[in-house]
């Protein structure tokens, strides 16, 4: 895959850097590879589409990367699926925290319930009993 910056502008009002390259491949290539081939932090990256002609083998991709994390969240929307897999995830966070906590905490019985607890007999009291027919 080869790639030309054909423009890179810096928006300083919404905190990013745009950038248009020209891609060379023989398949359209996917989202991540365009994150790849640019080399910058992909967390702060966002492709916003990948045009081509059939059959040209070149590729118009539209990308933008952000200054910090924050100015990502908020300028971008997140699509259906991320909202989806974003409380997926933190659902899931959360059962496992439950279960860390439910694992930490140790099971002490309270004063009353050690009352209730049979008294220890020894085994030789028992067989005793159980010659004498008790």
């Amino acid at each position: 895959m080869k790639t030309q910056i054909l423009k890179q502008e810096k928006n300083p009002f919404l905190n990013r850097e745009e950038i248009t390259l020209e891609i060379e491949a023989l398949a359209n290539p996917s989202f991540e590879d365009v994150k790849n081939e640019i080399g910058k932090d992909a967390e702060l990256t966002v492709v916003k589409k990948i045009s081509g002609h059939f059959g040209r083998g070149r590729f118009i991709a539209e990308v933008f990367v952000y200054d910090s994390k924050e100015a990502k969240e908020k300028i971008e929307v997140l699509s259906k699926k991320q909202k989806e897999a974003e409380a997926k995830k933190q659902e899931e966070q959360k059962i496992a925290e439950k279960q860390e906590e439910t694992k930490s905490e140790e099971v002490k019985p309270t004063e009353e319930q050690k009352e209730e607890t049979p008294k220890e007999v020894k085994v030789e009291e028992k067989v005793e009993e159980v010659k004498n027919g008790n």
